[in-house]
Formats: structure tokens, sequence, C-alpha cells
């Protein structure tokens, strides 16, 4: 139980700190408080200094029991060298389900570089390095290119969002590294053409060589505000000839989707329908849904409606 005026003093506090005597117009940190870890953007606005703070997590996550996501879709995608996309919108649990995944590869993985804005989670263990942009290096660039001097075998990106940061996770990865990183993007098959128009057109054209598999999700959150938010996702094992669809070009993507049902891996329709059958969301919920997003066939429309 937080006693009272604490929050104020909170606030009061870290405006003090964060603020430096010089009235910013917003700040981004982590900070601890009341026995948890937050991550905290204190911002100006039209009525005054407004701070938002989200919870960190303390320990990491199962993938299976936690997240309710299949490893055994997940693991293939991180085997050996290459890059991997977590992706997904923003509040998507793609970090999460990320280091989640990173965890569980246990000493598969060999040594671990992260580098984060903020650190959501500490890995427990020897042979890892966490670095969080602002406070230990300048960027998530320049972190990638020090683990790759520093012979990291697994570098996870806490987010590619900028072509300096795509640019060394791709370099990186065509070096040897296992690179694993988010990325905001719709769904899986847009995950090539997002990543692509963030490098240089060099290294766009190695950008197939080097992936190695994609993971797209989405948590469905029903409007009660009380039912447990349900994942969505869809995935997608970057073979041979998955990298010749994507060097062919993007008007060639949505062939990848016919990759999913050779490599019987589900797809986001059929993640979101498979909650109706379980009964923890109804049929117009997810059909709307879907809809949104233009992945709903015929051969679909009688399950889901």
């Amino acid at each position: 139980m937080k006693p009272p005026g604490a929050w104020k003093d909170f606030f009061d506090r870290m405006l003090s700190e964060k603020g430096g005597g010089k009235k910013r117009k917003a700040s981004n940190f982590t900070t601890p408080f009341n026995g948890e870890r937050y991550r905290c953007i204190l911002a100006d606005s039209s009525g005054g200094q407004v701070i938002t703070m989200r919870k960190l997590m303390r320990s990491i996550p199962r993938v299976d029991k936690d997240l309710g996501l299949d490893w055994n879709a997940i693991r293939p995608l991180l085997e050996g060298s290459g890059l991997t996309i977590f992706a997904g919108q923003m509040s998507s649990g793609k970090s999460t389900t990320m280091i989640s995944a990173i965890e569980q590869l246990g000493r598969k993985r060999g040594n671990l570089g992260t580098v984060e804005d903020p650190i959501e989670v500490e890995f427990q263990g020897g042979g890892v390095i966490q670095r969080e942009v602002g406070t230990h290096v300048d960027s998530f660039a320049e972190a990638i290119r020090d683990f790759v001097r520093q012979y990291r075998n697994t570098i996870m990106v806490g987010e590619i969002r900028d072509p300096e940061t795509a640019d060394a996770a791709v370099l990186a990865a065509s070096l040897g590294h296992s690179v694993v990183g988010t990325l905001h993007a719709d769904s899986a098959i847009d995950i090539p053409t997002r990543m692509a128009s963030l490098l240089d057109p060099k290294l766009a054209r190695i950008l197939p060589s080097v992936l190695r598999g994609l993971w797209w999700q989405h948590v469905y959150r029903r409007g009660d505000g009380k039912s447990k938010p349900l994942p969505i996702y869809e995935s997608l094992y970057v073979t041979n000839s998955v990298r010749q669809i994507i060097a062919d070009g993007p008007e060639k993507l949505p062939q990848l989707m016919n990759e999913m049902v050779s490599q019987k891996r589900v797809s986001m329709a059929q993640s979101a329908t498979a909650w109706v059958s379980k009964n923890q969301a109804t049929r117009e919920e997810l059909r709307q849904w879907l809809e949104t997003r233009g992945r709903i066939n015929d051969s679909q429309l009688d399950y889901v409606r």
C-alpha cells in the first residue's frame, strides 16, 4: 500500500531530477518506485507537466504457460545464424515474446548482448551484456557494432526503428551472428517490405539471404476490461523458396501465405478464430477484427460469422 502523498512526492522528485532546472518538452526514462520498475515519459502539456508510467516485468514469462504461445512454432525461427524479426503494432507484446523466446533458448543462444530502450528485464546467468540506450550507449546501432566486435553469439535489438539500426542489424546477421529484433509491421507478410524501407539499397538486396524467421503478433483486448488479452499471431520460417519470393519484390509477397500453408503454420485468421472454438471470444468480434485487416476469405466466413 502506497503511503498518502507518495505519488505526489514521486512526481515532484521526477520533475526535479529529470527537468534538470530547465523545462523540457519530454523526457523518457526508467526508475524504481515502491518495489517495482517503471518506464516513464514526463511530458509538457497545456495543463502542465504530466507523467505516463508503464510497469516493467519482474521476471521473464514462459512462452507456453504464461504467454499462451506455441514454443514449437517459435523455436525453429531462432536456430542458427541470421535475422529473426518479431513484429506487431505498439502494445502488441512483441518485445515480451522476443525476450521470453531468447530466455527459453537457454544455453543454445550462446553469449548474449542486448540493447534496449529501456532494459525491460534482467536476464539471469553468465555470458550476458545488457545495455540501455541513453544510459550505457548512445544508439542501438552503436551497441550492435560493439557486440559484433565482442563476438556476441546472439544480439537482441529492442527496436529496429531507424535506418542506422536496420543497417547494423543486417550487417551483423550477414557476419554469422544470431540477431533478434522487433519491428512495427501490420502482418508477417508486411515485415520484409517494412524492413527493406529502412535499409540502404545495397543492404536491402541482401536482406532475403540473412532473414531467418518472421513472427507477427497482436494482443486482442475485449472491451469489458476484465477478460484476459488473447494473443493472435502468425509466423514463417525463411526457406530458400521464401527468400526467392521476397527477392522478387513486394508484388510477390502475398505468395508467402502459401508458404505458411506448406509449412503448416498458423495464419493470423486461424489464430484469431481458434479463440472462438475455445469460447474466449465471439465470432462477430473476431470477424470485424479480421475484416479491418483484410485477412478473412470466403472459406473462413462460415466459421467466423
